[in-house]
């Protein structure tokens, strides 16, 4: 009753397994009585065969809901750590079956991991989106970038904004672009400055607090820093921009 059957189609079912499969259920061994070899393998495979419904109970209800098994999705290292992580807490509540793998990526590396088929979805792409047939965009908005440097810095205690000529003197701090196909970028380079790569943002403002070198940080990356005294901010002749950002994704993927 428990499988939604009648004990006699239960029984009937046991009697022809035992049948077609030539089997004895049980082996002595003095006063033991185990299973015998035939019937352990059959236990198992019965296991496995349990296991593999299930799945496909699971894969089928996906189907129906259009719901995708695996999703990447790919995000730019300037997205806030915090935006991020609510973002996934909230996919996993919505859709607790499917697989989410994240990418961080820096610069064109967004663009890379949408056109080399890393990512299904692409949040931050920087700036303009190319007029595609393939490629659906959305605007996310716009990032501020400060330029920053240590307190007790030389560039500290100069006029601004400061002059090109006075900063190409100082390694420039920045995230290498991500990029494998495309041609890489860099967030701010004077001609002839020293580059200084680093592998992320937090390093890049351990470096620039530590005297090291100077850079443009994400303005909701250098608040508290700027806040607590840590670094300053400084306007300069060659002001970086705003950040445009887009979600950009191909709409023929199926699901939701």
């Amino acid at each position: 009753e428990h499988f939604g059957h009648a004990p006699s189609v239960i029984g009937d079912a046991r009697r022809q397994l035992k049948t077609s499969t030539r089997l004895d259920k049980f082996q002595r061994d003095g006063s033991q009585i185990r299973l015998t070899r035939g019937r352990r393998f059959l236990v198992r495979r019965c296991k496995s065969i349990i296991d593999e419904m299930e799945v496909l109970r699971q894969n089928t209800g996906l189907e129906n809901d259009a719901v995708e098994r695996e999703l990447r999705i790919a995000v730019n290292n300037i997205i806030a750590q915090d935006a991020l992580v609510a973002l996934v807490v909230a996919f996993e509540k919505q859709f607790p079956t499917t697989e989410l793998s994240i990418l961080r990526e820096v610069y064109n590396g967004c663009w890379d991991a949408r056109y080399g088929d890393r990512a299904d979805l692409v949040i931050g792409v920087p700036h303009g989106v190319p007029h595609s047939d393939t490629l659906v965009s959305e605007s996310l908005g716009e990032i501020a970038w400060d330029f920053v440097i240590a307190p007790d810095h030389p560039l500290a205690q100069q006029k601004q904004p400061l002059r090109s000529s006075d900063l190409r003197k100082y390694p420039a701090v920045y995230v290498r672009d991500t990029s494998l196909a495309f041609s890489p970028q860099h967030a701010w380079l004077l001609n002839t400055q020293k580059p200084l790569f680093v592998p992320g943002f937090g390093v890049a403002i351990a470096l620039i607090e530590a005297g090291a070198g100077i850079g443009y940080v994400p303005r909701h990356m250098a608040r508290a820093a700027i806040a607590q005294g840590r670094l300053v901010a400084r306007a300069v002749e060659e002001q970086k921009h705003a950040t445009h950002l887009f979600l950009v994704y191909r709409p023929e993927k199926k699901g939701r």
